[in-house]
C-alpha cells in the first residue's frame, strides 16, 4: 500500500511526521558558525551596524569554526584583549544553535548581576535583530522579570540558562551539552564552598559526548589567571600576518623594548609621539604603515605553538590590540595610552600599565614589588625639621588612626605631581570616647593640632586644610561625633571599603542613626576609601630612588622610632576573599600599621581637595600665595650629611587654597584663613 492510497488525513499526519524527524532527528546541518553569522547575523547598533562581515574580522573565523558543533574540539578557550570581538564569538555561537542545532545550553558570567544584565539587555536584542530566530526564542518579558531572566524557552523544549559564577545553585541545575564561561578572570575561585565554579559547570556537562565549552576572557593576575592555564593547556594558537614588504608572516608584537614591533618616535624631552607609530618587520626591518593592516588581518592564520594538545581536544586563540581592525582601537592611541600609563609609573602608580598589559596586550600582569623596605626609607631620610613644611609643598592634610587608648596623627605636605613630604607625628593618649571639651579627652587636643599653622620654608604659616579620620575600630561612634561637629572645616570620616578596586576615595554614603538607634538630624558623611587602591599606589612611590613626582619624603627626625616600619608593614600576597583569588595588602600578626594607615587616610585627604585633577595654573596659584616670586625663597632641604637651613621666622597665616577644587561628589564650600574649627 503506498502513500497516495491512504485516505487524506493519514497522508498530512504522515508528512507531519515526517517534517517532524527532519527537524529534530536529523543531524544538524554541516554549517559552520563563521558561515552562519555571515548568512544570519545583523547588527542594529554601533559602528559596525549591518550585515555580519567576517572579512571585518578574519581572525574571528577560525574561532568561530572550532566552536561548531561538528567540529571535534571540545574546549575552546580565547585569551583577548578588549573590544576585539570575542564576545560575539560567543554570541554567534549560541544563536546558531538555537536555529539549526536546539539543546539546552548556558551562558556564565562572573555574577548573577552580569548574567541578569547579559540576558535582558544582550541576549534579547540580540536575538529580536536575527530574523533567523523569529518564533524560536521566547522575547516576551514575564510579568516577573526578577526571575524569567535565568532561562529563555527555545524552540523543541528546551531553554538557554543565564547562570553567575558566584552562584553555585544557578550552575547546579539539568546536564547541558553546550556552555560559555565569559570572563573567567573575574570569577570567584570558590563558590559557595563548592569548588571551583568552572569545575560545577564542567560536571554539568560530563556525560555529553559533543559537550563544547567556550571559555572566553581577559587576563588579569599572574599566578591566579583561569584563562592564562586555560590557554597553556591548549595549543596555543597565535595569529600570524604577512610582511607587505618581504611576506614574512609573524605576530604583531608591542615594540616596547625591541628592535622590532610597534615603534614610536619621541620628543627631546622623552615624551612619545603617537602619531608616528609604525610597526618594524621582525625578518626585514621594514616599515609597515598601519593602512597595510587590513590586507594583512585578511591574508593572516592561526598558527598552533602547542599542537595535540588535550589529545586534541583543546583549541586556543590568543590575540592582544595591535590586531584591532582599521577605525577601532588605532596604533597612535595604544601609544598615547601606553605613554600615560608609562608617566603614572614614574610617580608611583602602577595601575594604568597594568590594565593597558592585561587590556591591550592580553597578558597577565606579574606584581613584581611586595612591599616598600624601612631601612631604605631609613637611608634616603633628609634632614628637614618636624613641623616644618619645605619649599616646593603647598597643600597640608591630615590622616588620623583611632585606637583604642589614642589617636595616631599624621600630617603631610604635598607638591606638583603629588610629590609629598612626612612633615609631623603625633601621638596623642587619651579615650576617644571621651568628648570633645572634657578632661582627658584626645579630641580636645586634635582639634588644637588642626588650629595650629605650621612654618613654611618662605616664612609663611600654612593650615592644615583637610582631616581624614578613620571610623574602624570600637570608637565608630565618637569618630561620627567629632567629624559631624567639624564638618565645616572639612574633616572627613572615612571607612576602608570591603570591595578591591575602588577608588581612592569614593561617594559618601550619609549616617543619621546613632548607637543607640536614633535619628541625628545632621547626619555625618562617611567616605569610602579604597585602601588596597592607596596602598598599591604610595607603596609604588615609597620605591622610587629619585625626587620629583610621587615621591615620599621622611624626615631624618623619625629615623630611630619605628614610622618607617609602621609606613612599610603591609606586604602584597596572595589571598583568597569570598572564595576568589586575589593579590591584597596584607599586615602580618603582630605588626603596627598605624603610620602607613594615616599616610594612606592623608593621600585620600588630598584626594578629596582635588589633587588629582591639579594642573600647574592651580599650583602655580598656590605657589604665589605661600612664597610670592618676589620673596627671599628658601633652596631645597640640604642633602643627607650637611647641615640644615636654619628655620625662616614666622610670617602671616596664608591660605594656598581659597576655594577647593570642584568635586563631583560632596558639597565643598569656601575655606578661608579664619574658617577653621
Amino acid at each position: 500500500m503506498s502513500a497516495r492510497d491512504l485516505p487524506g488525513d493519514e497522508i498530512r499526519a504522515a508528512e507531519l511526521l515526517g517534517r517532524l524527524k527532519a527537524k529534530f532527528l536529523a543531524p544538524p546541518p554541516r554549517v559552520d558558525t563563521a558561515q552562519w553569522a555571515a548568512e544570519h547575523r545583523f547588527i542594529a547598533k554601533g559602528s559596525e551596524r549591518g550585515r555580519w562581515r567576517n572579512e571585518r574580522t578574519p581572525y574571528l573565523v577560525e574561532p568561530m569554526v572550532c566552536a561548531s558543533a561538528f567540529s571535534p574540539y571540545e574546549r575552546i578557550v580565547l585569551m583577548f584583549a578588549t573590544q576585539l570581538g570575542k564576545t560575539e564569538v560567543l554570541y554567534n555561537s549560541v544563536m546558531q544553535r538555537i536555529h539549526t542545532d536546539p539543546q539546552d545550553m548556558m551562558m556564565v558570567q562572573p555574577t548573577l548581576q552580569d548574567a541578569q544584565d547579559h540576558s535582558g539587555q544582550r541576549f534579547l536584542p540580540t536575538v529580536q535583530q536575527t530574523r533567523a530566530l523569529d518564533g524560536l526564542v521566547a522575547t516576551s518579558r514575564s510579568r516577573d522579570e526578577s526571575s524569567s531572566w535565568r532561562a529563555r524557552s527555545i524552540q523543541g523544549g528546551f531553554a538557554i540558562f543565564f547562570g553567575g559564577a558566584n552562584s553555585a545553585s544557578s550552575l547546579a541545575s539539568k546536564p547541558l551539552g553546550f556552555a560559555v564561561a565569559d570572563e573567567v578572570d573575574k570569577w570567584p575561585g570558590d563558590v559557595d564552598n563548592q569548588g571551583p565554579p568552572l569545575a560545577l559547570l564542567e560536571e554539568r556537562m560530563s556525560n555529553f559526548s559533543r559537550r563544547k565549552l567556550i571559555i572566553a576572557s581577559t587576563p588579569a593576575l599572574k599566578g591566579l589567571s583561569v584563562i592564562e592555564s586555560e590557554y597553556q593547556l591548549s595549543d596555543q594558537r597565535r595569529y600570524h600576518v604577512p610582511c607587505p614588504h618581504c611576506d614574512e608572516r609573524q605576530v604583531l608584537e608591542w615594540g616596547a623594548g625591541k628592535q622590532h614591533g610597534l615603534q614610536w618616535l619621541k620628543t627631546p624631552a622623552g615624551n612619545a609621539r603617537p602619531e608616528t607609530a609604525v610597526y618594524i618587520c621582525k625578518a626585514c626591518g621594514a616599515t609597515i604603515e598601519e593602512f597595510h593592516k587590513t590586507d594583512m588581518l585578511a591574508a593572516g592564520v592561526w598558527v598552533p605553538q602547542n599542537p595535540g594538545a588535550g589529545r586534541g581536544k583543546r583549541a586556543g586563540f590568543h590575540l592582544n590590540k595591535l590586531y584591532s581592525p582599521l577605525g577601532w582601537r588605532s596604533w597612535a592611541s595604544l601609544v598615547e595610552k601606553w605613554d600615560a600609563a608609562q608617566v603614572a609609573k614614574k610617580s608611583g602608580n602602577s595601575g594604568p600599565l597594568k590594565e593597558f598589559v592585561n587590556s591591550s596586550l592580553a597578558k597577565t600582569w606579574a606584581e613584581t614589588g611586595t612591599g616598600a623596605d624601612a631601612e631604605v626609607l631609613r637611608r634616603r631620610a633628609e634632614d628637614y625639621p618636624l613641623g616644618h613644611i619645605p619649599r616646593h609643598a603647598y597643600m597640608l592634610t591630615m590622616g588620623v588612626d583611632t585606637q583604642p587608648d589614642r589617636l595616631e596623627a599624621r600630617i603631610y605636605a604635598f607638591g606638583r605631581g603629588e610629590e609629598s613630604w612626612l612633615v609631623d607625628r603625633h601621638i596623642i593618649y587619651g579615650d576617644p570616647n571621651l568628648e570633645e571639651g572634657t578632661d582627658g579627652s584626645p579630641w580636645t587636643r586634635l582639634t588644637e593640632l588642626r588650629r595650629t599653622p605650621l612654618l613654611h620654608a618662605s616664612g609663611a604659616q600654612m593650615l592644615i586644610e583637610a582631616t581624614a579620620v578613620d571610623t574602624g575600630g570600637h570608637n565608630t561612634h565618637a569618630v561620627y561625633a567629632y567629624c559631624r561637629n567639624h564638618a565645616h572645616a572639612h574633616v572627613l570620616a572615612i571607612k576602608g571599603a570591603s570591595v578591591y578596586g575602588k577608588p581612592v576615595l569614593g561617594r559618601p554614603s550619609i549616617l543619621d542613626i546613632n548607637w543607640r538607634g536614633k535619628t541625628i538630624p545632621r547626619g555625618v558623611k562617611v567616605w569610602q576609601i579604597g585602601t588596597d587602591t592607596a596602598k598599591h599606589l604610595l607603596y609604588g612611590r615609597m620605591r622610587l630612588t629619585q625626587a620629583g613626582p610621587g615621591f615620599v619624603h621622611v624626615p631624618k627626625a623619625l629615623a630611630e622610632t619605628d614610622e618607617f616600619e609602621q609606613m612599610t608593614a603591609s606586604k602584597l600576597m596572595p589571598v583568597v576573599v569570598q572564595g576568589k583569588h586575589s593579590m591584597r595588602w596584607v599586615t602580618p600578626q603582630g605588626k603596627r600599621e598605624e603610620g602607613g594607615d594615616c599616610q594612606v587616610y592623608a593621600y585620600a585627604a588630598a584626594c578629596y581637595l582635588g589633587i588629582q585633577t591639579f594642573r600647574e595654573g592651580t599650583w602655580a596659584r598656590r605657589e604665589q600665595k605661600v612664597a610670592p616670586r618676589d620673596a627671599d625663597l628658601f633652596a631645597t632641604p640640604a642633602p643627607d650629611g650637611q647641615p640644615a637651613q636654619p628655620a625662616p621666622q614666622p610670617g602671616p597665616i596664608v591660605n594656598p587654597s581659597p576655594r577647593l577644587a570642584p568635586r563631583r561628589i560632596g558639597r565643598v564650600g569656601r575655606i578661608g584663613a579664619g574658617g577653621y574649627s
